[in-house]
């Protein structure tokens, strides 16, 4: 996870992550070295979408990305098989939505990486 050190155990996330689940660019977080877990103490007020993809044409994925950044989201990481986004809560929800049901049905999975705490429950802090 790309962070500034801010204090000993503070930070700020400066990429949203594409496997940890609960933060988003822009969150400051105390980070335990012990249990190696960290807590979100302040919301950037980002929200980041985590894009899992296979066998989808790079022709696709790029034009993807190029309407991700037209709504004022940006590409905070790439591996094969998975797209890491950001957006301002500004942008909202109906519009991140509106954009994900541009890629395929098959062979894409997406979710929230900061709108849903580990169970699954809504985090309720873009309300």
């Amino acid at each position: 996870m790309a962070t500034a050190r801010l204090a000993e155990t503070r930070y700020r996330v400066l990429l949203s992550p594409g496997f940890y689940r609960g933060i988003a660019a822009g969150d400051e977080i105390e980070y335990d070295q012990i249990t190696k877990s960290a807590h979100v103490v302040t919301r950037g007020e980002n929200v980041a979408v985590q894009i899992f993809h296979e066998g989808i044409p790079g022709e696709v994925i790029n034009s993807f990305k190029v309407m991700a950044v037209r709504i004022d989201g940006r590409v905070d990481g790439e591996l094969d098989s998975l797209v890491v986004l950001t957006f301002p809560v500004k942008t909202g929800f109906p519009a991140i939505e509106s954009l994900m049901a541009t890629l395929p049905e098959h062979g894409v999975e997406w979710r929230y990486g900061n709108v849903y705490d580990q169970a699954g429950e809504p985090l309720g802090c873009w309300e």
